[in-house]
């Protein structure tokens, strides 16, 4: 397989899994932060993890050494705004000297804005569930590119809400380490809330992004969704997999659930009655890049 010259070998990281300084220069906590103890094996925690807040610079000099072109980290919300309404220079200026240091060293940054380190306090707001997280998202995110777009074009607004729904608020192996009765209609609401506020996060952030930018912005989204592929080319196989992937079920773990309405303007009919027209008209903004 060849690569064409403009593509971009890369890694990607997550903020709580690796920068450390857990309460360092105004950080709040996250819900990873608060409520990990005892839930991760052999009593691991991201306190310290790589600390990466203190080694960005050998850690983008190593990155350079083994020649990445493009490095995705993610942008730690409470380090950012470690209450509710108040925004952390020092917290900003970690992300402004990492976008530096990896310009200089010919890597090209991608923001990823949110990897599931929701901020305490908003959790105690209702977290995911709460209608109000839409717009506390936007705020960081305007803060954010206000910081960061007049050196990063690329972003992407969130990073496997399959599995930050999934496994933090349905089967209560992530922060907050929630859960539902599987294949119950409590589950079912549950779903179609979540789903509900992560789009309107998604399409407010991203309408943020397009109209804050300095550099022309490319917007994307990580999914870590199903879909299924036919397994020949017979009329039943293909349509086989169009059933098994169609988000005309009610099933957040399919691809089709998160991107029908964001590139369609379509949603099950149980999501769509929870939106208005304005928000559906919102969330159907065609990405940059998947």
């Amino acid at each position: 397989m060849s690569f064409s010259r403009d593509f971009l070998w890369g890694a990607a990281s997550a903020a709580y899994q690796i920068e450390g300084a857990y309460n360092e220069d105004g950080k709040g906590p996250s819900i990873w932060d608060a409520m990990s103890d005892g839930h991760i094996a052999h009593g691991d925690n991201g306190t310290i993890a790589c600390d990466h807040y203190h080694r960005f610079r050998e850690d983008v000099a190593l990155m350079q050494k083994i020649g990445l072109k493009a490095y995705r980290f993610s942008v730690s919300w409470p380090r950012v705004m470690p209450e509710e309404g108040k925004f952390n220079p020092k917290g900003l200026n970690f992300y402004q000297e990492l976008v530096d240091e990896l310009l200089n060293a010919g890597i090209t940054p991608l923001v990823t804005l949110y990897h599931w380190d929701l901020p305490l306090w908003a959790h105690e707001k209702g977290g995911w569930l709460a209608d109000s997280v839409s717009d506390d998202f936007a705020d960081f995110t305007a803060v954010v590119v206000d910081a960061l777009s007049g050196k990063v074009s690329n972003w992407m607004t969130f990073n496997e809400g399959t599995s930050f729904i999934g496994e933090g608020y349905l089967h209560g192996t992530h922060a907050p380490y929630e859960s539902a009765p599987a294949g119950s209609e409590e589950e079912a609401e549950k779903v179609l809330l979540l789903t509900k506020n992560l789009l309107l996060a998604h399409a407010k952030a991203a309408q943020v992004i397009r109209e804050k930018a300095i550099l022309p912005p490319q917007i994307g989204i990580a999914t870590d969704s199903s879909l299924f592929m036919p397994e020949s080319e017979s009329e039943a196989d293909i349509q086989n997999a169009r059933e098994k992937t169609f988000a005309g079920k009610l099933n957040h773990y399919f691809l089709n659930w998160w991107l029908d309405p964001i590139q369609k303007g379509e949603a099950h009919r149980r999501l769509r009655a929870m939106l208005t027209d304005a928000d559906m008209a919102l969330i159907h903004q065609s990405l940059d890049f998947l």
